[in-house]
């Protein structure tokens, strides 16, 4: 046996050609925070990048923005964004190894939809001041009790997102009995085979990346150089495992599945136990990641809910 068969065999066909479950993205997630938690800070979602990006695009349009955190780093030597840069780099390489990359087309209504939800979202997360990943993943493990609230926020703009899902589904299901037709089988064809060059696409982005780390190694900056592959290791797993924080608060008012929801809780419990264990050992401050709680992180939570159920994700 080559190399390369060895290598298919045994680790691109083992982990690339089924999805992972949700209990072990949930778990390896968890490990993976409390490495980050250990090695600088724990993930923090993509909103201050995002913020970080805007304020940038607005310079280069010629408004002058001043953020209100401080001094607005360059993207590629701040933290948050090299770690989001790293995160997107993980999930497109593994979604090119797997051959699940696809652009796919919507109605308009479902594009406006996605914008309505997309600003929900940011208004939700403007409240809470983090997104869903900081404001509750992250925030829950660092026993912030704002992480609990926006929880509780999640929770109700999960069931009524959903109950507009669920209409939504019916509308469709109608339309669609309405208008079934027989098929003729004359128009049944057989699709092609054909051999995608997805993974090789994979591989070279993947080359990039590590190229991407090297870079930030070889000048000094070993602390850029492991977020981004931290923020890879983040992104790899999401996508293998589909373990999406949006499904967990969905399915349970929707379809009544709870596998996501339940990884989550183990996830959490896991998280909750090393980052406990890191601030009892003086390793970091015992109030780090602890957030401001209050009612908008509540109601934050509810707008950030809605939104992200509506859009998809």
């Amino acid at each position: 046996m080559t190399l390369s068969e060895y290598l298919y065999e045994n680790f691109y066909r083992k982990n690339f050609t089924k999805t992972w479950s949700k209990l072990r993205g949930g778990v390896l997630l968890a490990f993976l925070n409390i490495l980050l938690f250990l090695f600088i800070m724990p993930i923090g979602g993509v909103y201050p990048a995002m913020a970080d990006w805007g304020i940038w695009l607005y310079r280069l349009a010629g408004i002058n923005i001043q953020p209100p955190w401080g001094t607005l780093e360059l993207p590629h030597l701040s933290i948050i964004s090299v770690l989001n840069f790293g995160l997107i780099l993980g999930f497109f390489s593994a979604a090119l190894f797997t051959r699940q990359f696809k652009i796919r087309k919507d109605t308009i209504s479902g594009y406006a939809q996605g914008f309505i939800g997309g600003a929900l979202m940011g208004i939700g997360s403007f409240l809470v001041g983090a997104c869903i990943i900081g404001g509750f993943y992250s925030a829950i493990m660092s026993l912030s009790l704002s992480g609990f609230y926006m929880m509780a926020g999640l929770l109700i703009g999960g069931y009524y997102g959903g109950k507009v899902l669920m209409w939504q589904g019916r509308k469709k299901a109608e339309k669609l009995i309405a208008e079934l037709r027989i098929v003729p089988k004359s128009s049944i064809g057989v699709e092609k085979e054909y051999k995608s060059r997805q993974p090789m696409a994979g591989i070279i982005l993947t080359i990039i990346l590590l190229a991407a780390a090297s870079i930030y190694f070889l000048a000094g900056k070993n602390l850029l150089g492991g977020i981004i592959l931290f923020g890879a290791a983040f992104g790899i797993v999401i996508q293998r495992s589909a373990f999406c924080l949006c499904g967990a608060f969905r399915e349970v008012f929707t379809t009544k599945k709870n596998e996501t929801m339940r990884s989550l809780m183990i996830s959490l419990a896991i998280g909750v136990v090393g980052f406990t264990i890191i601030k009892a050992n003086g390793f970091r401050p015992a109030n780090m990641f602890v957030l401001p709680a209050g009612l908008h992180s509540v109601i934050g939570g509810a707008i950030f809910g809605f939104g992200m159920v509506i859009t998809g994700g």
